[in-house]
């Protein structure tokens, strides 16, 4: 999204029908037909289409809808084989690089007529309603259009749907119970609270599997969007496969903080940033890396479009557990104004030093 603002292109999506059917099926299966295929009653009949539920047919769909693609002129990226490029030219001369992103049977396409390479995919795919627009509603995250502050129009991603049926079906759980999610939580967690010190009962099994329900609706929040609970949705993951009764009444205190803080839209807002390099001090390393040098790698795509500037932002609350003094990691990395990826985890090793624990954030591979 950020890309498409940057470089002035469309942004249209569309949902294949039926999606698994028009694949080949790549099992030997029969079966004798029932009393709904008379005449045919009782003949032994081959499946030729990847029925839902076989085994292999996500990946004979996968595979069909690949092939389609090669022979549309485009190509998996090496970063995320679900993203396919192709070099686009517009007029005046200026190139850059057409994108399909599939997610099974959701197509979106970025291209600066996005139309008619979505007419290609619809002469050998049916399409949902025929519909070819722009996305508004992607794997639980809205999507819309606004301004930023230079008065350009950027894409921005809401989670707010999404939350809102989350919690609904938790009260609704909850009121079975004759209880109600908690109130005035101004933060996810309660403040002070140490998840490692919590000395409660274990959950039952059916309190285990609501606690590890809600935990996956939650990641699935920060992942589109709900960028504010992702530290304490980490803490609390660590606990999934023997929560206590406190780790609980703290997973609903969350659903109680999202209730109430309903609104939240991240903008992938493509503008540069300013970045003062003053505040860089230039050091002489040559006698410590004499022979260093980026690591490029080979299989490198062409540079095509705006050049964008990712920055990198890198935290960590040293010997954050109190129990056996592990930090815990937060990354949040931007391109150019939009941020574009959020991640959190525990540290495996214990640092004696702020300095130790955030250098190590810096070689964690994300």
């Amino acid at each position: 999204m950020t890309i498409a603002a940057l470089n002035n292109l469309k942004v249209l999506a569309c949902d294949i029908q039926n999606a698994y059917l028009t694949a080949p099926c790549r099992e030997k299966i029969w079966t004798l037909a029932g009393l709904e295929f008379d005449p045919e009653a009782g003949c032994k009949m081959l499946v030729v289409r990847a029925l839902y539920g076989l085994k292999t047919s996500g990946a004979a769909f996968r595979s069909f809808l690949r092939e389609t693609l090669y022979d549309m002129g485009y190509n998996p990226s090496p970063a995320d084989p679900d993203v396919w490029m192709k070099p686009g030219l517009k007029d005046g001369g200026f190139t850059y690089w057409q994108y399909i992103l599939c997610y099974v049977d959701d197509v979106l396409c970025i291209h600066h007529d996005p139309k008619r390479t979505l007419k290609q995919i619809q002469a050998k795919f049916k399409l949902k309603d025929d519909k070819m627009e722009e996305p508004e509603l992607h794997l639980g995250a809205e999507l819309s259009k606004m301004d930023n502050e230079h008065g350009d129009e950027c894409w921005a991603m809401s989670s707010d749907k999404y939350c809102a049926s989350t919690v609904k079906n938790v009260e609704e759980n909850f009121a079975k119970k004759g209880l109600r999610l908690p109130s005035k939580c101004t933060t996810p967690l309660k403040h002070g609270y140490k998840p490692e010190l919590n000395c409660t009962g274990e959950l039952k099994a059916d309190g285990l599997q609501w606690y590890q329900e809600m935990v996956g609706s939650l990641r699935w929040a920060i992942e589109i969007g709900r960028v504010d609970i992702l530290l304490e949705t980490a803490l609390m993951s660590k606990y999934l496969a023997m929560p206590r009764e406190g780790h609980l009444e703290q997973i609903l205190h969350i659903m109680g903080y999202l209730k109430q803080h309903k609104k939240m839209r991240l903008l992938f807002d493509s503008s540069y940033p300013t970045v003062n390099e003053k505040c860089f001090k230039s050091y002489d390393w040559f006698d410590f890396y004499r022979d260093a040098k980026e690591a490029i790698p080979p299989n490198m795509p062409e540079a095509r479009g705006h050049a964008v500037i990712i920055s990198c932002f890198v935290d960590a609350n040293h010997a954050g557990d109190v129990k056996d003094r592990t930090s815990q990691t937060g990354i949040l990395i931007f391109l150019n104004k939009a941020p574009i990826h959020w991640y959190s985890m525990k540290q495996t090793a214990v640092e004696s030093s702020t300095f130790g624990a955030e250098f190590k954030n810096i070689k964690i591979p994300v």
